[in-house]
């Protein structure tokens, strides 16, 4: 009878051994969903049960339609703030309770928490995407961490694969995503700025190349002439009115001079010409200062008197021998000439 009661022992050790650690495989897979019991009886008597504490519970409310304040209500919390999203330990398992398994590790202190943040910022991990979803980290919150626990349906660590992890909320993601999204505003506007500077640069300074310096001033002439021509007048009629009154002028001015040059002087008035220069005694030729006599000279119709060679010269020098009229070198008068006589 003491064999058939140590036998008996033996089987409830083994018995509770056996559940303490279907227990934990249970706890630790987090199925606690699957019961031995029949699952749609336990789902109506929950919904029955809700049912009844929904009726006990319900009270009539008028709605008044104004809105409601809470007088006293919570205060807004600091958005940098770290805390711990796990700060208590789950309770222990059977199994833990008669030592078949390690219970969880406490909770981590302050300390704990700063090194492993230090050792996080050493290795760069907030600098890095998420490994879950590979994207950089931003202000908003993600929930990957929750997805994959719900997805693996265990907590596990995705990299190195540890149980029973703890987690906390750090803002270092967030703080480094905004420095990098203040650099690249600061260096997408520095690089409009010198954009715009080369650009001013370009259209001041001319370039050492030639083909991009002949570029340069040809378009630096469109500029200019574009602008001369925007602050013309541009009334055709008053043009064309004005080009009609610049060749009246003209025309009245060839006329007078085709009176005056054109006409043939007679004998009488060359004679009238050559006492009034016999009056004015000029010994010395005006144009090459030396005296007149031996040389060949010749009267103008001014009652100038020059050396031929000298009036010759000057004329080829000035108009051309073809010319129709000349100007006196002294009086600028339309001249007609004669050669006098040693």
């Amino acid at each position: 009878m003491l064999r058939n009661k140590g036998h008996s022992s033996k089987q409830d050790n083994l018995a509770v051994t056996a559940v303490a650690l279907q227990d934990h495989i249970v706890h630790d897979l987090q199925l606690q969903s699957l019961s031995v019991a029949d699952y749609s009886k336990t789902r109506v008597q929950k919904t029955g049960n809700r049912s009844t504490s929904l009726k006990r519970n319900a009270k009539a409310a008028t709605d008044t339609g104004l809105k409601k304040t809470t007088q006293g209500g919570p205060k807004a919390e600091d958005p940098e703030k770290e805390y711990v999203l796990d700060p208590k330990p789950p309770p222990l398992t059977l199994a833990q309770k008669l030592g078949l398994f390690d219970p969880p590790a406490l909770p981590l202190s302050a300390d704990e928490w700063d090194r492993v943040k230090q050792r996080s910022v050493e290795q760069g991990d907030s600098m890095q995407p998420c490994p879950i979803c590979k994207e950089e980290f931003g202000l908003h919150p993600q929930a990957c961490l929750q997805a994959f626990e719900k997805f693996t349906n265990k907590k596990t660590c995705p990299l190195c694969r540890k149980n029973q992890y703890q987690t906390r909320v750090i803002r270092d993601g967030a703080r480094l995503f905004r420095i990098k999204c203040a650099t690249r505003i600061q260096a997408s506007w520095r690089g409009h700025v010198v954009r715009r500077w080369y650009r001013d640069l370009r259209r001041t300074v001319p370039p050492a190349d030639a083909k991009l310096r002949r570029k340069f001033f040809e378009t630096k002439f469109t500029e200019i002439s574009q602008r001369l021509l925007c602050s013309y007048r541009t009334d055709i009629d008053e043009l064309f009115s004005e080009v009609d009154r610049c060749l009246a002028i003209n025309r009245s001015v060839l006329q007078q001079l085709e009176e005056r040059c054109g006409r043939e002087l007679s004998e009488e008035e060359w004679g009238e010409i050559q006492t009034q220069a016999l009056r004015r005694e000029a010994p010395d030729c005006p144009i090459c200062l030396t005296a007149l006599a031996p040389r060949e000279t010749v009267l103008l119709s001014c009652s100038h008197v020059f050396h031929r060679a000298c009036l010759r010269a000057l004329e080829e020098f000035s108009l051309g021998e073809s010319a129709p009229f000349h100007a006196c070198p002294l009086c600028r008068c339309c001249y007609q000439k004669r050669i006098l006589e040693c």
